[in-house]
Formats: structure tokens, C-alpha cells, sequence
């Protein structure tokens, strides 16, 4: 017999037998042998249907719980959320209502009521009718008649209740019924975890204990019990409901898990190792959810991957997937979490968590187009934190870097809705972008943070960075931050004293990183970071400002490329891992899209863009307004408003040792006696004057110049006597200044025509009063010192730069994004560091680069210290490292650039102070010929004066490190030598042969190179190790005719033989005696040969 031999009585008989025998895949069969007329004639079948549909999304040790009414705590059940499960519940959602439909027909409330409480359930906790569910409950918590049954649901789901209404109405129940209800009970029970502490429910549960026991099962009140006296820390009373439970009898299983509880209180035990025992006995799913619950309250993320896992796959259920993904993202398991996810994609529709996570761990992963895509489904919760700083971070790190002027004006509109830590950060991100909300939202950062001392300096920080320094309300900030800070900071008072003690510490941490950034010890990015410098100050800007300065010896040397790499070659089919300094190298060199195209994909460190983003706010001058200022004094010493001071005067060396050799040189000019000339001349420098040396502590006596020494207020009173300035400017002036400076001694009358020597701090005040360009008008001369003027031209100097380096920076930032958006770029996964310092470098793109290896056939990289190594890895897994002149040769050998564009490239590169760039003999004949020779000096074109000059920035440094790098210096005097015999040829003109021969002799000279091979070797070098290098050169080329070779020798004679002769007698004779052995093993060797010497 099966199922549809039963009538539909039978069919129902049949389901509740199979509950009861947990016979549940039978039972789901039989539903298939159910048909309309059964549920007709037997309309309980709706609710049997609707259970046995339930039950294939409950985990089968919680199946039997649910038969007979929905769980208590409705909404931590667990419920699968797996397509199949879902469609499951809905199915059952379904009969349920038909279910309570035909009970109210039939006048069956109690059936109807716990049928339409299952449904409403489910509605509940389906993200599709959640908000359906929502408005359901509230309308029968509304309704007396229905509220108290549905209590327990209202304060889980999240409804807004009023816990005295609540009471009010138990007790009226009570009162109408003659006793406490089922219904009642229920209520009274939900009341239990609303509650403010344990303590609190553990009084209540006592003081209604008679009413709950006879409807709430002794044991489950006592095991409640026992739990919240454990948070309580009232552990006797928790052992005493533990012995009636035990009197009662209690299975050994329930026991320990009470037990696990009271000894976790008591701090006897490890309640999260004693649960994992606990599970491994058991293999329950109550014992794995305590477990995971108590991980998760922990934050034990390893350990919650693990449970999390075993947990998911059990139950299925939606918040367990959450709670796993949460795992895996705090354990930076990040492929894992996408892996997870992607198998479980059906999720995603229902969570709000899980997608963030997800996108988050695509980006995490380098994924940045598919994160940015599914990010786009989502219908983002702008007040979501996470949704917007994920936003913010795929637009940095694409390089869409325009998007986010929208994003700040969208968080400009919604200001008011965010926190002072959250408005920092928008207020940031509007700075480096040059957005016109900048201001408003520092400001409006700094009026929410004004208890926080730590938003307030970061808003000064800002502002300062932005040149709004000496706003008024700007000036406020930093003594708000300083009163609201201790001694944990975020801002420490500190003296100048203080500051110039750890001056000599810093001096010598400061030497030491030098030193090892100059022997190739430490890579540029680690340097930088020691001298609190970034990679742009070590690479792009000498890069830029470089080829302005005439000197060499005053050029930044940028060491790129390592002296003892040979020259390789590098496949273009290849896949390429590119670090930031070789995108700034191509990008300086503005040949990175030719670069790019030459490889079918190329790899970058994740960090890459977001590093490049922070770099170009870094590239700006951060005080604008100095830049500002010094454009004014620019355009004033153009018109004649001020004049450049050319000292006349001789200045006194202890007066200088007082005060600074700018106001001694100031006051010198002041007190030169002048014949028939009486003009006044006043230096204009604000009192009091202290000591250089003193730290500001120590006033310097100028008593004997007070006759010259003017204050600023002197200047202002005469500007408004001469009616210059209007009583307004100077009750203004005269504020200021009474806070900045004090009147001098016997300060000298101020006469009409008088000539002022402005000080550094006296035109800093008259530009801040707006009163400087009033001097000449009120018929004064004012000058400013030539070191003035000097610090004036670096500031617009380096303003410059700073707009060339933003443009090499915008020439990455278009090129990458390009590529990234193509699919020819490919992104590596962030780092996963967990020490501070790995924390620190994990943003700087050089230490990523390294993680390319496994993706990558090769890495290029311009830093000497990394460079100098052939391969990167361990065992077989080693991944060759290339650098630009390995790249640049590669586009040349594919014919994607042409021989004399190389060139070009290495030229640049000497120019901006590039070390180690090789000099082939093709490249130095080439500069060579393209020179001309007048009056027997060879007049060098721009790249033979950048070989020159690079070799004499090596040369006349510390840079070159015997013996690793000897094999630059080795190749470069071959080259030079070969170079120089290929001169002396049948067509040449000799003269010119002659000069370019003694410029090369001026360059290979190996007594320049002494001091690179220490003091011993150095020494036998200056003595005679100039031999073999010399010899070289007294061995004429094979091939040279008899003519040229008389040339050649009378040259060598001239130009090397005769001065050693004269001033190294000893080495004269060394190489005479070699000669002669030379000259007659080449005679016996033609002789034995047959040959006939020609000579």
C-alpha cells in the first residue's frame, strides 16, 4: 500500500505518523500523492502540506521542534535560504495561508491563529515579503486581541514597542481569563530579553516564575536561568538551579553544556575550546551554533572560518553565509570568500552584507572591473559607510579619478547626515581634487568635531595644506586641539628646544639611510619613508628640476639602474610585471603608451593607482599661499616696488654668529658711511631679535644699532600720516602687530625718502596687512635681500615642477586606466600584512610588486638596490627583474623605436641625473661625430655633454661601490678606449682625431676613480695602477695603416708617454719595459706563423 490508496483522512494520519517516526523524505513523497479534492475533504491537510513543505529548509535536528507551533525565537532559527529551500518556504507560506483561510471558515481560531503565525513567519524572513511581513505584524500588535501572541516576534523582527503597554496588557489578560494564558505566558517570556542587564532578567524570570512554569517547561526556565546568572556573575545561584535540574534528571548532554557555561563564567576554563570539545562529542547543532556564536563574539575570524563552514553547510541559512563571508574577509581570505560566494550566488539578492563583502573581496583581489560591476547592482545605501569608501577606492584605483567630483558633492549635500571623523575624510578627497566644497566640509568637520582634538588638527592640517592658514577661524583650531589633548596625544606641546635635541638623532638616522641607499643596500621607496620623503622626491623631481642646473655637482643623483647588471634582453611576448619607478621612468621619459603597447598584458601592484592618487596631492606645494606671496614679491621687484639688494657693505662675522646673517647684511648696508649722501637708511625688522643659538630663548643686544633698527608699527604710523593707508588698514595693522612685536629702544623718526632694508619677517607681516606695495607710493625704497629673492625663485621654481611632475602623474594615472579598462592591465591582490610596518610599506607599490612573481615571466624595475639582481624568488620559481634600458633596447630590437630615439632616451635620462646608464661604442661615436672641433677643443653636442657629465656626477661621488659595480667602470673605460682608437682611421683629419682623443683621454682618466676602490687600492692606483689602462692604449688597432699608427703614436707620446715620463719616471720605465715584451712576443708569433712583421 501506498499513499494514494489512502483516502484523504488517510493521508493525513499517514504525515503525522511519518513526523512522528522523523521519516521526512518519505513524507515529502507523499505530498505527491495529494491532490485539491483531498485538501477539500480534509481541510487540515492545508497545515500538514505546509509543515512538510517547511521542513525541507530546517536543519533535521530542528525539524521535530517546529511540528506542532513556530519556534520561540523566530528569528535566530535556522532556515535554509538555498534556491530550492526558498522556493520550499514560499510553498509552504502559501498552504499556510490557505491553511488559516479554510480554519476561519470552518471556526477553528486556534488552528487559524497558529496557522496565519507560521505564514506571517515566513514572511518575515523572506527578503521578498519582509516589508509585507512587517506591516502585518504591526497591524496585529495593534489589535488587542491578537498583540500578546505576538510579542516575542514584534521585539526580534525589530518593532518599536512599548514594554509598559505590554505589561499593562498581560496583567489585563490576566485578569479577564481568571489566570495566566498560553498567550500571556509567551508574552511574559519575551519580556524576559528586554531586560537592561542579566541581573535585571533574572529578577524578573523570579518574580513571575509561578506564572512562566505552568506554561513554559521547568527546564527551559532553569537552563535560562542558569545562562543569564552566568552573565550576571552570580554563580551560586546558577549551581543551584544546575542541582534541580540534576535532581530532576538531566542527560549527560545537557549538563555539560551547562556546565561549559558556569565554568566559562567562573574563568575556570576556555568556554570556546570547551564548546569545540564539546561539538566534537556531540555533533549537534545547537553545540555548533553556541560555538560559532561565541567565535564571532570573540572575533576568532580562523576559527569562525572553520565552524562558520561546518555551520553554512548544515543549515544553509542566509545569516551563517554572512557570518562566514565576515570570517573570511576579516582572515584576508579574500579568493576564498569569492569562491564561496560565487557558488552560493542565489545569496546575494537576499543579503545586504554579503554583497559588499563580496565586492569588497573582488577589489581586495584586484578585480576591480568586476567589483565595480557588482557594485552597480547593488542599490546602495548612500548612509552605508563601506558602500562609499568602497566607491571611493575603485574610482582611485581605476584611475576614474573625475567620478569622485560627484562623489563629494553628493556628501556635501548630505553633510548633516555625517560624523566629523567622515566629513575628514570627504573634506580630504575635495582638497586633492581642487573641489570648490573643500572649505565648507573642513569646516563643517571641524564645527562637529570641536570636543576632538584629533579632527580638529586634522582640519588645520587641511586647511594649511590648502593656504586658508590665516583665516580667523582657521587659527583657532590648533589651540582647541592642544588644550584638548594629554599626554596620549593626538598633539603634543613641544619647545623648540625640545624639537632641536632629537635634531642630532635625526641627523644620524638620517645619514645612515643615505649611506645604505648609496652602497644599494636599501630600495628608494624604504629610503624615502626613513627621511620622510616619498618616491617622487627620490626619482621625479631631480628627474625634472635636474637638467635645469648648469653644475653636476649640485644635480640629485637618482639611482635607478644598478652598475653591475650587463645588458639583457627582454622577450615582448612576455607577460610584465611593471613597478611604479619604471612607470615614472616612462613616464618622464613620455614614452609609457609606446611602452604599454609593447606587451600583451602587464601586471601592476595592486597599490599602484590609489599610491599614485596620494602622490599627486604630494606633488603640490602644500602652503599655496607661499607660493602666492613669493608671485607678489616677484611681480613687485618687476615693477619697482621693491629692489634686490647687492650688498655693498662688509658684514660683522659676530653679528652674524647673533642674528642670522640676513639682518647682519641688512644692518651692514643700514650703517655704511656714504660720502655726500644722507639719505636714512632704516632696516625694518620687527623686536625682539633672539640669539641663532639660543632657541628663542635668549634676546640678542643691538643696542649699539638701534639707530638703524625700525619696527613694522613705525612704518604703519608713517604710511597713515603720509595718508597712504585709511584709519581702518591701520587699526588693523596696529592689532596685529601689537601681537607680534614690541617697539625698539630709541627707534629712530621715520623721514620722508628714507631707504628700507625689509627683513624676512618684515615683509612677511607688511604682505599679511596688504600694506607692502603702499611703500613706494608713500615715496620710500625698500629693499630685500638677495637670500630673499634667492628663496623666492626656488619657490616658484618648484612650483614648476611641481606642475610638470602632475603632469608625468596624470600621464600614468590616463595610461593605466586605459589599460585596466581594456583588460590589458591586470591588477595584483592587495597584500594581506598584519605587522605595522608591513601595514605601513603595503601602500607603497614596489613592495606589491614582488607578489607579481608567480603571474608574471619577468618584472621591470628602476631601483638600483632591487635591479642589481638578475631574478627574484626562491628555488625554480625565479622571475628575471629588467629595468627601462632593458625595455628601451626591446623596443628598438622590435623596430618600435628607432635606433636614434634611444638615443635620445639615454640622453634625457643622463640629464636628470640617472647613474649607470651604459655608453655603448655606436652611442659615444655618435656624439662624438655630431661634435665639432674649434681651435683643438671638441665643442660637445647636448648628449656628449650628458656622457661627460653623468660620468662626473659618478665620479665625484660615493656612489659607484668596488667591486660590485666594477663592471660598469670596466665597460665604460672599453668603450671610451675602443672609441677613442676608431678615431685614427686613413679618411680622418688628425687634428680632429687628436681632440676628440684627448676629450676621451679627459674622462678615462683612472686616478679620478681612486677614491672608489678605498684607500689602499686607491693609493697603488694613484701610484701605478694607471698601467694597464695605459698599455691598452699603446696597443694601436690591428688594422690601423702605417700612416694613421705614426699619428697615433706621435699622439700617445705627446699626450700620455712624455707627461708620465716627466712626473712618473717609475711607471715611464714599467711601461717601456712592458712595450718591449710585447713588441717581441708579436715578432716571434709573425715569425713562427711565417708572417713578416710590418714594422
Amino acid at each position: 500500500m501506498n499513499a494514494t490508496d489512502l483516502d484523504s483522512e488517510g493521508k493525513f494520519y499517514l504525515l503525522v505518523q511519518l513526523f512522528k517516526l522523523a521519516r521526512w523524505k518519505t513524507a515529502t513523497k507523499t505530498l505527491n500523492a495529494i491532490f485539491d479534492q483531498d485538501l477539500d475533504e480534509a481541510p487540515a491537510l492545508h497545515h500538514m502540506v505546509a509543515i512538510t513543505h517547511l521542513l525541507r529548509a530546517v536543519p533535521k535536528e530542528h525539524r521535530s521542534g517546529i511540528l506542532q507551533q513556530p519556534p520561540f525565537e523566530a528569528a535566530d532559527f535556522r532556515l535554509s535560504s538555498n534556491p530550492v529551500a526558498l522556493e520550499a518556504r514560499r510553498t509552504a507560506h502559501r498552504s499556510f495561508i490557505n491553511a488559516s483561510k479554510v480554519a476561519r471558515q470552518l471556526s477553528c481560531p486556534l488552528a487559524e491563529k497558529i496557522s496565519d503565525e507560521y505564514a506571517l513567519w515566513l514572511e518575515l524572513r523572506d527578503p521578498d515579503k519582509y516589508e509585507e511581513g512587517g506591516k502585518r505584524l504591526k497591524s496585529k500588535l495593534n489589535d488587542p486581541k491578537t498583540a500578546l501572541h505576538l510579542v516575542h516576534l514584534g521585539f526580534q523582527f525589530k518593532i518599536k514597542l512599548d514594554k509598559a503597554e505590554i505589561e499593562q496588557q498581560i496583567e489585563q489578560q490576566k485578569a479577564l481569563n481568571g489566570e495566566m494564558i498560553y498567550d500571556t505566558a509567551k508574552a511574559r517570556l519575551a519580556m524576559v530579553f528586554r531586560q537592561q542587564s542579566p541581573e535585571e532578567a533574572t529578577n524578573y524570570i523570579a518574580r513571575y516564575y509561578d506564572e512562566l512554569v505552568d506554561h513554559i517547561s521547568k527546564k527551559s526556565l532553569l537552563s535560562l536561568q542558569i545562562d543569564l546568572f552566568s552573565q550576571a556573575g552570580q554563580l551560586e545561584k546558577a549551581k543551584e538551579c544546575l542541582d534541580i535540574l540534576l535532581q530532576e534528571g538531566l542527560p549527560e548532554i545537557e549538563e555539560s553544556r551547562l556546565r561549559i557555561i558556569i565554568s566559562g563564567a567562573e574563568g575556570t576554563i576556555d568556554p570556546v575550546e570547551a564548546l569545540k570539545e564539546q561539538f566534537k562529542k556531540t555533533d549537534s547543532l545547537n553545540d555548533l551554533v553556541n560555538l560559532v556564536r561565541r567565535l564571532k563574539e570573540r572575533e576568532d575570524w580562523n576559527g569562525l572560518c572553520e565552524y562558520g563552514k561546518i555551520l553554512f553547510e548544515i543549515t544553509g541559512e542566509l545569516r551563517d553565509a554572512e557570518n562566514l563571508a565576515l570570517a573570511l574577509c576579516n582572515s584576508k581570505e579574500n579568493v576564498q570568500l569569492v569562491e564561496f560566494v560565487k557558488s552560493n550566488e542565489e545569496l546575494l539578492t537576499q543579503s545586504k552584507e554579503l554583497p559588499i563583502l563580496y565586492c569588497w573581496s573582488l577589489y581586495l583581489e584586484g578585480e576591480f572591473l568586476e567589483a565595480r560591476s557588482e557594485l552597480a547592482k547593488l542599490n546602495g545605501d548612500w548612509d552605508d559607510e563601506k558602500y562609499r569608501t568602497l566607491q571611493i577606492y575603485l574610482a582611485i584605483s581605476l584611475g576614474d579619478w573625475n567620478s569622485l567630483h560627484e562623489f563629494v558633492a553628493k556628501e556635501y549635500q548630505e553633510k548633516d547626515k555625517r560624523n566629523a571623523r567622515e566629513l575628514i575624510r570627504t573634506a580630504q578627497l575635495a582638497l586633492q581634487l581642487n573641489s570648490p566644497y573643500a572649505k565648507e566640509l573642513i569646516c563643517a568637520a571641524a564645527n562637529k568635531g570641536s570636543d576632538n582634538a584629533g579632527v580638529l588638527g586634522a582640519a588645520h592640517f587641511l586647511a594649511t595644506r590648502a593656504g586658508w592658514e590665516n583665516d580667523p577661524e582657521v587659527s583657532e583650531w590648533i589651540p582647541k586641539a592642544v588644550a584638548l589633548s594629554d599626554d596620549d596625544g593626538p598633539i603634543w606641546k613641544m619647545t623648540l628646544k625640545d624639537f632641536l635635541d632629537q635634531v642630532p638623532e635625526w641627523n644620524r638616522r638620517a645619514s645612515e639611510i643615505w649611506e645604505q641607499l648609496g652602497r644599494g643596500e636599501l630600495p628608494m621607496f624604504l629610503a624615502a619613508e626613513g627621511v620622510n620623503k616619498s618616491l617622487n622626491d627620490l626619482l621625479l623631481f631631480p628627474a625634472i628640476a635636474n637638467p635645469s642646473e648648469s653644475d653636476p655637482r649640485r644635480r640629485v643623483t637618482i639611482p635607478a639602474y644598478s652598475g653591475r647588471r650587463e645588458p639583457l634582453s627582454l622577450d615582448t611576448n612576455r607577460q610584465i610585471g611593471m613597478d611604479a619607478t619604471a612607470l615614472l621612468t616612462l613616464s618622464f621619459l613620455n614614452m609609457l603608451d609606446n611602452a604599454l603597447d609593447a606587451f600583451d598584458t602587464i601586471h601592476i601592484p595592486h597599490s599602484t593607482l590609489r599610491w599614485l592618487f596620494d602622490e599627486k596631492q604630494r606633488v603640490a606645494f602644500h602652503q599655496p599661499s607661499r607660493i602666492k606671496d613669493a608671485r607678489q614679491i616677484r611681480d613687485f621687484l618687476a615693477i619697482g616696488v621693491l629692489e634686490e639688494l647687492s650688498p655693498s657693505a662688509v658684514t660683522d662675522s659676530d653679528l652674524s654668529a647673533q642674528v642670522g646673517d640676513e639682518l647682519a647684511q641688512l644692518i651692514a648696508e643700514a650703517e655704511k658711511a656714504r660720502e655726500d649722501d644722507d639719505t636714512q637708511r632704516i632696516v625694518v625688522q620687527p623686536s625682539p631679535v633672539y640669539w641663532a643659538a639660543s632657541m628663542m630663548e635668549e634676546e640678542a643686544d643691538l643696542t649699539t644699532h638701534t639707530t638703524v633698527l625700525s619696527s613694522c608699527q613705525a612704518i604703519v604710523d608713517k604710511l597713515r600720516q603720509k595718508d597712504e593707508i585709511t584709519r581702518a588698514e591701520e587699526k588693523k595693522a596696529r592689532a596685529y602687530l601689537q601681537l607680534q612685536e614690541k617697539p625698539w629702544e630709541d627707534q629712530p623718526e621715520i623721514v620722508d625718502g628714507a631707504i628700507l632694508y625689509l627683513s624676512d619677517l618684515a615683509i612677511a607681516y607688511f604682505q599679511y596687512l596688504g600694506i607692502l606695495e603702499k611703500l613706494q607710493d608713500a615715496g620710500f625704497k625698500a629693499f630685500v635681500s638677495p637670500s630673499k629673492v634667492s628663496e623666492i625663485n626656488q619657490l616658484i621654481l618648484y612650483e614648476r615642477i611641481s606642475a610638470k611632475a602632475e603632469d608625468a602623474i596624470e600621464r600614468i594615472r590616463s595610461a593605466v586606466n586605459l589599460g585596466v579598462e581594456a583588460g590589458k592591465i591586470k591588477v595584483g591582490r592587495q597584500i594581506n600584512a598584519d605587522q605595522p610596518a608591513e601595514r605601513l610599506l603595503s601602500g607603497q607599490p614596489t613592495f606589491g610588486v614582488f607578489s607579481l612573481g608567480k603571474g608574471c615571466d619577468a618584472v621591470i624595475l628602476d631601483d638600483r638596490c632591487l635591479n642589481q639582481h638578475a631574478n627574484f624568488g626562491e628555488g625554480d620559481a625565479l622571475t628575471p627583474i629588467f629595468s627601462t634600458l632593458d625595455l628601451i633596447d626591446a623596443l628598438v630590437a622590435t623596430g618600435s623605436k628607432m635606433v636614434e630615439e634611444r638615443l635620445e632616451y639615454r640622453t634625457l635620462l643622463r640629464r636628470a641625473g640617472y647613474i649607470f646608464v651604459p655608453v655603448s661604442e655606436d652611442e659615444l661615436a655618435h656624439h662624438l661625430n655630431a661634435s665639432t672641433v674649434v681651435d683643438g677643443e671638441v665643442v660637445e653636442t647636448v648628449g656628449l655633454k650628458a656622457i661627460r657629465e653623468n660620468i662626473l656626477q659618478v665620479r665625484m661621488s660615493t656612489w659607484l661601490q668596488i667591486p660590485e659595480e666594477e663592471y660598469w667602470l670596466v665597460e665604460l673605460q672599453r668603450t671610451f678606449v675602443q672609441v677613442l682608437k676608431n678615431q685614427w682611421k686613413a679618411d680622418a683629419d688628425f687634428s680632429i682625431a687628436q681632440a676628440r682623443s684627448d676629450w676621451i683621454m679627459d674622462q678615462i682618466d683612472i686616478q679620478g676613480w681612486a677614491h672608489s676602490y678605498g684607500n689602499e687600492i686607491g693609493a697603488d692606483i694613484i701610484k701605478t695602477g694607471r698601467s694597464a689602462h695605459i698599455m691598452a692604449l699603446l696597443i694601436p688597432r690591428v688594422d690601423m695603416p702605417r700612416q694613421v699608427k705614426d699619428e697615433y703614436w706621435k699622439w700617445v707620446e705627446d699626450r700620455i708617454l712624455d707627461p708620465i715620463k716627466e712626473q712618473n719616471p717609475d711607471l715611464y720605465r714599467d711601461l717601456v719595459q712592458w712595450h718591449r715584451i710585447w713588441i717581441t712576443q708579436v715578432v716571434n708569433m709573425h715569425l713562427t706563423e711565417g708572417g713578416q712583421s710590418e714594422e
